[in-house]
């Protein structure tokens, strides 16, 4: 008998598929962007899910404030790659420092058996999301060209560190 998937882990397979799906260019501000919609986009599905099903009001708090950030960055991502003019060839260094994080993250993710609270396995599961998401904008930082991707990926950095904060607090309490 199969046993029932954790919902979260199943959308971060679904995550990962759709950023595997993206072809790797030579502009690290282009893959940046690209990697991150569905990455941010993977975050609010598991944020709805949050908001659906958790009991812990600050877990569900949390779920809104990322949900709403993060399809606002989806939004200003999106105008970005609208100007393909803004992006410059930079090479491929990014690519295996990208590829790498998103190998850590998942070596990251709890086990399933772990996962049997919603609340608690929404913030085990967004922990290395969000880290990787830090780890992708200080690739985009290192590498990037274009002044408002940049900016971007600082932001990210800024609120991400933030909730990493709330969610440790969290699943240290509990």
């Amino acid at each position: 008998m199969a046993t029932k998937k954790n919902v979260f882990l199943g959308q971060m397979a679904h995550m990962m598929m759709k950023m595997d799906e993206i072809s790797a260019t030579t502009s690290a501000d282009r893959d940046f962007i690209q990697m991150m919609i569905p990455h941010h986009q993977g975050a609010i599905d598991m944020a709805e899910e949050e908001i659906k099903t958790g009991k812990n009001k600050e877990m569900i708090q949390l779920a809104k404030s990322i949900k709403a950030e993060q399809q606002t960055q989806i939004q200003q991502m999106r105008l970005l790659l609208s100007h393909p003019e803004g992006f410059i060839a930079t090479g491929n260094q990014h690519q295996n420092a990208n590829q790498k994080m998103m190998k850590v993250m998942m070596e990251q993710m709890p086990e399933e058996k772990q996962l049997s609270d919603t609340d608690l396995s929404f913030a085990r599961i967004m922990l290395p999301h969000h880290q990787a998401a830090i780890d992708m904008a200080k690739v985009e930082l290192r590498y990037g060209k274009n002044k408002n991707v940049k900016r971007l990926a600082e932001n990210i950095i800024s609120d991400e560190q933030i909730e990493i904060q709330q969610m440790k607090t969290f699943t240290n309490s509990h």
